[in-house]
């Protein structure tokens, strides 16, 4: 509870509710948690919790309080795109686009980088890198936004199965991805939706990875193209699975298929090294850091995912809004299991 209580924090809230207070007597949730039980007393293990919780909070005041992330990432997501994408008939049922979103959400999360979740209508100038998995729906004025954010030095991330449709859901004629088609450098054919259980593989730097579900069918179309991967079987081994187009002062990347969560771990580091983007915190498994910052500084939390405790190094001085301890550069900064750290940096 004091985990994901701080987690949500990590994320952005200046609050952290719970429902309910009070278990009910009656109705469908009367066994529903609460933080006082049907006994009626303060002397339940959770309710000794939530206070303790309280307590720490009584500490950290109101220090963190409007702080916010500052990501370099963006990952598109539109609503309209997830009812369009899974009430068409093809190329397969077996696509969902949330989970296509989340394979590479996923990916910047374990590595500790921030993203922010944009949609059509937000300025990406912020921005370095703008990943839009499945951009299968291309609303009017999208593609030149994209267009712009490229050529002044952006990096762009989209996949199979996009710039297949406009906002009316209706088919953008002349061949995919659409409107996309001069950003990416490439002429999507046709896709092959691979039946459950199958998949194709494709080398990247000299790793093999899984192509699975649906693997789209491209040819080159822009002398500043460069094939990074291709597939290495059935009637379209040769053919690119994975691309990168210069366009400007910037670059595109297709991803053609959906591959493994090793893969994009693999692939979005290498991209978010070519922009300049950093993770807040070296990756560690189990281990999820987010940077928050206001007027009063910056404050890295640490949160311990494990059953087991871990040690991290710091990487500049700071000092623990709960404990009070203070850390110097170099310094171990333990976290027993399900533990959090919250640290006021060093400006």
């Amino acid at each position: 509870m004091r985990l994901w209580s701080y987690q949500a924090v990590a994320h952005g809230a200046d609050a952290v509710m719970f429902f309910q207070m009070r278990r009910s007597v009656g109705a469908c949730e009367k066994l529903h948690g609460a933080v006082i039980d049907h006994v009626g007393t303060n002397q339940t293990r959770v309710y000794r919790e939530v206070q303790a919780l309280g307590e720490e909070l009584g500490k950290i005041g109101g220090e963190t309080l409007g702080a916010v992330t500052e990501a370099k990432a963006a990952l598109y997501f539109d609503w309209d795109n997830w009812w369009a994408v899974e009430c068409s008939a093809g190329p397969t049922r077996e696509l969902k686009y949330r989970d296509e979103v989340l394979n590479y959400y996923s990916a910047l999360h374990s590595m500790n980088i921030p993203v922010d979740i944009v949609g059509a209508d937000d300025n990406l100038e912020k921005y370095s890198l703008l990943i839009a998995p499945v951009l299968y729906m291309t609303k009017a004025g999208y593609d030149e936004k994209i267009r712009t954010f490229v050529k002044n030095g952006g990096t762009f991330v989209t996949t199979f199965f996009s710039g297949i449709a406009d906002e009316h859901d209706l088919i953008i004629t002349g061949g995919y991805p659409g409107r996309l088609k001069d950003i990416l450098g490439i002429w999507v054919e046709e896709e092959d939706a691979l039946p459950a259980g199958e998949q194709n593989s494709f080398t990247y730097k000299g790793k093999v990875y899984p192509a699975k579900m649906i693997c789209d069918l491209s040819h080159p179309q822009s002398g500043d193209l460069t094939v990074l991967g291709t597939y290495e079987t059935d009637f379209y081994e040769g053919m690119p699975v994975l691309t990168r187009n210069q366009f400007g002062r910037g670059c595109a990347y297709y991803v053609g298929t959906r591959s493994d969560a090793e893969f994009y771990r693999d692939f979005l580091s290498d991209v978010c090294k070519e922009a300049r983007i950093k993770p807040v915190f070296p990756a560690q498994e189990g281990l999820e850091a987010t940077v928050r910052a206001n007027g009063n500084g910056k404050y890295l939390f640490l949160l311990n995912h494990r059953a087991c405790e871990m040690t991290v190094t710091m990487e500049t001085g700071a000092r623990d809004l709960i404990s009070g301890e203070t850390y110097k550069a170099g310094d171990m900064v333990w976290l027993k299991a399900k533990d959090v750290r919250i640290l006021h940096l060093e400006a």
